[in-house]
């Protein structure tokens, strides 16, 4: 307990050293602790779940986050036209933050969809839009937080936002709160494992620059067990990209402080280090052992390895990025429009993953797509500069070796582990915030000493914008002109898309109702409600529309012309996305699916053909095209674009499946046939849908087969020994139908009733 009471008092007297205010006017006061307080709330954005809007764990997150900024934004503008301590400072690192939101913008403009890159959408919420954000909270953070004091109310600040997240995890664990995405992998508030083990990450290096430059005893106990309590819940999240790259940027602080420190603080480093590096070592010899195999963590580690389904899938969408990049190579395809690259150069090994991916799982490979080589350039031309500075003022010595190695190891650290992950919010706002750390510290501002010398003021040796000073009248007047900027965008930006967010939800919570009188057109009602807003979520309205429709058709309870109804309203809205964005395949999967529940097959393939122009490798349209041409009466068109199918991927399942079983509706017994014989073995394969196909042609000689080997499989199964006496009466072998309708009444009483009928249906002649 006296460890926790430790870390409290050091935020308290943190946050006391902000009552150490001199040398200001009242009015430049005010503002200064307005503008801290509001960035101190951006740590606490992580607890944010908005289970009222669609994507409860990114949507509210950064809504609230983008309200916030462009509150403050406002409230700066007002603050840096009239006291020149809030105006920005040049360093490079900010030049090169500037640098890549300036690439970006041009390849928002010429990108593939610019709407969709500026925009995103609600599963991920980025976009040129973000960026905007991101540069302002940069900008707005490292322009009025000054000084070490400054920064360790910041950081500490976040820190007590992350240990409360980490009792969350606590709870998750000991079972009294679910685990968001199943399984064991703890996620928190945030809903990703993935995203749960980025933000500790960054939270540990924190944790490791207060251990390292604390003199009190009580105080280094304290964090050190804070820091040993959020390693095991980083170890809980088993994400395998974090935890390398925290190993990863250990070994890199082990070597600075090596290097850069001596006595105490370097054997501890080289202790460190030879720990860190045994580590793995030890991992490797235990790793068939029945400890690992027992623990669902470690046996994620101990499968890693280049033959890995999930390895060699990132490699394939890797190669696919690399594919898209040669195509677009200056400024790429635009944020956001990942998927189109991935439609285009689809791998049909893919198979086995997710259907659709909208990044490359690495973030370099995503930035270099996304904006072309001038993209990630600039993108890595924000870790060389914060490199550089750390470097800089090391040499200066305006920050200590400890801090130099901790900043620069945990930049190493998130370097690496974005290699296999990509962003989100907490990440990003983690990621600009040392950025603001280090171009603070590099752009001139005084060091801790200088401040406490200066009786706490914080004076600015290099300051650009240096002698613009505008009237009072003029700085309101600018400052109301971008305070009416940030009202429409608060309205346009954010409270009507967070209205179509909340129509998704409950439109999609109609459809769980049971009662069906008007839950067809409460529905409908809904989601145009959402798409009259036109706002950036109207794509995910669709899809959602055409999603529903699954349900919808499937409900024995809603009346057939409602049905069709609701088809007719999901048909129309996806034709409407397929004229917005005509390289959108993922509607067009959507939307030919939609015809064939329709029954209009001609419309199904018009299409599929679009979008197999786009996506030629991609099985799913080769699926949808034979359910059409097999509604249409065309069975020959089935097989062959079937036979396409399979010869792109000759061992996934359902493409294996799926030519059998039109191989069996068009009459081509024998090929269906050496297909099983190929792939299981056997020339007749036990699975209901090779046998319904047959009932459906009226082989119920070849329906036999099936049944009385999934029969003899499962002997106690009386639907089975029902299905098989059906099919021996319909094949001419009455009595051993009897007897197989028997044997099923005697396994299940209850269908004592139905299976006397069959029987006297069978002895009369009516089932042959």
């Amino acid at each position: 307990m006296a460890n926790w009471f430790g870390v409290i008092q050091l935020i308290v007297r943190s946050y006391g050293d902000m009552l150490k205010w001199f040398g200001m006017s009242p009015t430049e006061k005010y503002l200064s602790w307005i503008l801290k307080g509001g960035l101190l709330l951006t740590p606490f954005l992580v607890f944010i779940v908005t289970r009222s809007l669609y994507f409860p764990f990114i949507t509210g997150k950064n809504f609230a986050f983008r309200i916030l900024i462009e509150i403050l934004a406002v409230i700066w503008v007002y603050a840096a036209l009239r006291y020149e301590r809030f105006r920005p400072r040049f360093s490079w690192l900010g030049a090169a933050v500037v640098v890549f939101i300036a690439v970006m913008g041009l390849a928002v403009i010429f990108s593939l969809s610019p709407y969709r890159s500026f925009w995103s959408n609600f599963e991920r919420m980025e976009g040129y839009i973000g960026l905007l954000h991101f540069l302002a909270y940069f900008l707005i953070l490292g322009s009025v937080f000054a000084g070490e004091r400054d920064w360790r109310i910041f950081f500490s600040t976040s820190l007590a936002a992350s240990v409360a997240i980490s009792f969350y995890a606590v709870l998750q664990l000991a079972g009294r709160l679910a685990i968001h995405q199943g399984g064991t992998r703890v996620d928190a508030t945030l809903g990703n494992a993935t995203y749960l083990a980025a933000y500790l990450l960054f939270h540990i290096f924190f944790l490791l620059w207060f251990l390292l430059r604390s003199r009190e005893l009580w105080l280094r106990v304290g964090l050190g067990a804070v820091l040993a309590f959020e390693l095991v819940i980083l170890y809980f999240t088993a994400t395998r990209g974090a935890i390398l790259g925290l190993l990863g940027g250990f070994i890199v602080l082990g070597l600075l402080l090596a290097l850069l420190e001596r006595g105490t603080l370097r054997r501890i480093a080289l202790a460190g280090l030879g720990i860190v590096v045994l580590i793995p070592a030890v991992f490797f010899f235990i790793r068939d052992t029945s400890l690992v195999k027992s623990s669902d963590v470690l046996i994620r580690f101990a499968s890693i390895s280049p033959s890995e389904t999930t390895t060699q899938a990132r490699f394939t969408i890797w190669n696919m990025a690399l594919q898209g990049f040669k195509e677009r190579p200056i400024l790429g395809w635009g944020q956001e429009n990942f998927i189109y690259v991935f439609s285009k150069y689809y791998d049909p090994s893919l198979w086995r993953q997710e259907p659709w991916f909208d990044r490359a799982h690495n973030v370099f490979l995503d930035w270099l797509t996304a904006g072309g080589v001038l993209g990630l350039l600039s993108y890595l031309a924000m870790f060389a500069a914060a490199g550089w500075l750390l470097v800089s003022a090391l040499r200066a010595r305006t920050i200590d070796a400890v801090t130099f190695g901790i900043f620069s190891s945990l930049l190493a650290a998130h370097f690496f582990q974005i290699l296999f992950v990509f962003d989100n919010l907490t990440s990003y706002l983690l990621f600009f915030g040392v950025l603001a750390y280090v171009h603070s510290t590099a752009a001139g501002f005084a060091s801790g000493a200088e401040i406490a010398a200066s009786g706490g003021r914080s004076k600015p040796k290099a300051v650009s914008l240096r002698g613009l000073e505008l009237p009072l009248g003029a700085t309101v007047g600018v400052t109301a002109l971008v305070a009416a900027g940030m009202i429409l965008l608060l309205y346009f930006a954010n409270i009507r898309p967070i209205m179509a967010a909340k129509s998704i939800l409950d439109a999609l919570r109609l459809n769980q109702v049971h009662e069906p009188a008007g839950k067809v057109d409460a529905m409908m009602l809904e989601f145009r409600q959402g798409l009259e807003l036109r706002t950036f979520g109207t794509m995910e309205l669709r899809e959602q529309i055409s999603q529903t429709s699954n349900f919808i058709l499937r409900d024995s309870s809603i009346a057939l012309q409602d049905k069709e109804k609701y088809i007719e309203f999901a048909i129309q809205e996806l034709e409407a996305q397929r004229t917005a964005v005509p390289s959108d395949v993922r509607a067009k999967a959507f939307l030919s699916t939609l015809y064939v529940a329709g029954g209009r097959p001609a419309d199904a393939i018009r299409v599929v053909d679009e979008a197999l122009a786009i996506s030629q490798r991609r099985q799913q349209f080769y699926f949808i095209a034979a359910e059409a041409y097999l509604n249409a009466g065309d069975n020959q068109r089935a097989v062959e674009v079937l036979s396409r199918a399979y010869d792109l991927a000759p061992d996934y399942p359902e493409a294996i499946t799926n030519l059998a079983v039109v191989y069996i509706l068009s009459g081509k017994d024998e090929e269906a046939e050496l297909l099983f014989e190929k792939h299981f073995g056997t020339r007749v394969v036990a699975r209901e849908q090779y046998a319904q196909a047959y009932l459906q042609i009226g082989r119920f000689d070849k329906a036999a087969e099936i049944w009385e080997v999934m029969a003899a499989a499962n002997p106690n199964d009386a639907r089975l020994h029902a299905a098989l006496g059906v099919a021996y009466a319909r094949s001419g072998r009455p009595q051993e139908g009897i007897r197989e309708i028997e044997k099923a009444i005697e396994l299940e009483p209850n269908f004592k009733s139905d299976g006397e009928m069959i029987i006297q249906s069978i002895r009369s002649g009516q089932i042959r």
